[in-house]
């Protein structure tokens, strides 16, 4: 897996989206726009299939073509990866601060139980 980023530096890969992009720009792209070159690749590799018993798998272009595709798909995934990571951050966030507004309201409502002696003592 780590042979194809090398690859794709190595051999300065392009990808087609608003005319040529390169790898590290796919990382700012969001996920409508990776699936759109995804898609714009796995045509590209259908048409590169040839039902043909010689020369099957001899065409230069479906490595290169493979390499793009998971290329791909893996920052799409870490894309997703972090997207989640960021809602469940979300999430836990949330949760700290309702349960730190309950306890802000209990230790309101059990300063308004005392009496007036141990309010005027705890203002000393």
């Amino acid at each position: 897996m780590d042979n194809m980023w090398i690859e794709a530096l190595k051999n300065k890969y392009r990808f087609e989206f608003k005319g040529l992009i390169n790898v590290e720009d796919l990382f700012d792209l969001k996920l409508e726009d990776l699936d759109y070159i995804y898609k714009n690749l796995k045509r590209d590799e259908n048409d590169l299939q040839v039902d043909s018993l010689l020369d099957a798998n001899k065409n230069p272009l479906k490595g290169e073509l493979d390499c793009k595709i998971n290329i791909v798909k893996s920052i799409f995934q870490m894309k997703v990866a972090e997207i989640e990571k960021a809602k469940i951050a979300m999430a836990n966030k949330a949760q700290k601060e309702k349960i730190l507004a309950i306890i802000e309201n209990k230790q309101d409502q059990e300063l308004s139980e005392k009496s007036i002696e141990e309010l005027r003592k705890n203002l000393r």
